[in-house]
């Protein structure tokens, strides 16, 4: 048989594999450092990712609480402008109310200004639906009857009556205190 023999001198199996050991396990340790810090980084990342998701959703938060409390401030405005707007509404119809009526008067005030005569003054003139009451002081009892006469020939007015209140003589001057009673057609 034929034996083997090993010219080259070689260390046996076991201090080779000796040898080898730190190497190994300075590899596998140097290996589990990079994992690990490969997997700190991440995580590092990862919570940096996170922190910037947070404070973005804290910006809109506010955002979204500022829009929130305008929209607020906004509904109170628009009530208050709303109540306003209620407010002058009533206003113009109350205003329009006194427009119509004015309308209704104006044409017998301006003819009763037309037909006062210079000796007559008018203290008040009143009007309370169709029914109008003028009173006054005359220097002259014949301008009055003119007066009378001349409201009664109008189509406006249904019916004029004339009544003194008190007639009194004051330095050869004649005072007349009269209510003229009217009706409007």
């Amino acid at each position: 048989m034929l034996q083997r023999i090993n010219l080259v001198p070689q260390k046996p199996l076991a201090e080779r594999i000796k040898t080898l050991i730190p190497f190994i396990f300075s590899a596998m340790a140097m290996l589990i450092f990079v994992i690990f810090f490969s997997w700190v980084q991440i995580l590092n990342i990862r919570l940096v990712e996170m922190n910037k998701t947070i404070a973005r959703i804290e910006d809109q938060t506010n955002q979204a609480t500022a829009l929130s409390s305008q929209v607020e401030a906004w509904k109170k405005s628009l009530q208050s402008k709303n109540l306003a707007i209620d407010q002058k509404t009533v206003q113009i119809a109350t205003l329009s109310k006194i427009r119509g009526q004015k309308k209704k008067f104006s044409q017998p005030l301006s003819l009763i200004a037309s037909l006062l005569p210079d000796t007559v003054r008018c203290r008040e003139i009143s009007f309370t639906g169709s029914d109008g009451k003028l009173q006054g002081t005359a220097l002259d009892y014949d301008d009055l009857v003119w007066m009378v006469r001349s409201m009664q020939a109008l189509q406006i007015f249904k019916s004029v009556s004339l009544s003194v209140t008190d007639r009194a003589t004051n330095k050869d001057q004649e005072r007349i205190q009269f209510t003229l009673i009217m009706q409007l057609v």
